[in-house]
């Protein structure tokens, strides 16, 4: 929407550039009016209640994630350790084989 606004604002100024000064001071009273109605709208649609829902929605999904990618990784790091104690308790109940050099 910004880079919209930034081609719309530079056409203007081309525009403005080829227009008596009378003109030029009518067409900035209705950019200045149109970009007000537009923050307006803006702000009308940030305060609108769908939106806050929506973002109330998004916080909670992003809540809900953060909670599983924690509870993942405690799993993970459990299954790790419980992975390592197998691996040393079968270490310590091998024979233990050396290469003997002749």
């Amino acid at each position: 929407m910004r880079k919209t606004f930034m081609i719309a604002t530079a056409s203007l100024v081309f525009a403005l550039a080829a227009c008596t000064k009378a003109e030029r001071q009518d067409t900035a009273g209705d950019v200045k009016d149109a970009a007000q109605e537009v923050g307006d709208k803006a702000k009308e649609a940030a305060n609108s209640p769908a939106v806050k829902e929506v973002g109330a929605e998004i916080k909670d999904a992003a809540g809900d994630a953060g909670q599983v990618i924690k509870d993942t990784a405690k799993g993970a790091a459990q299954g790790a350790r419980e992975g390592a104690a197998k691996v040393e308790a079968e270490s310590k109940d091998a024979p233990d084989h050396q290469d003997e050099k002749h």
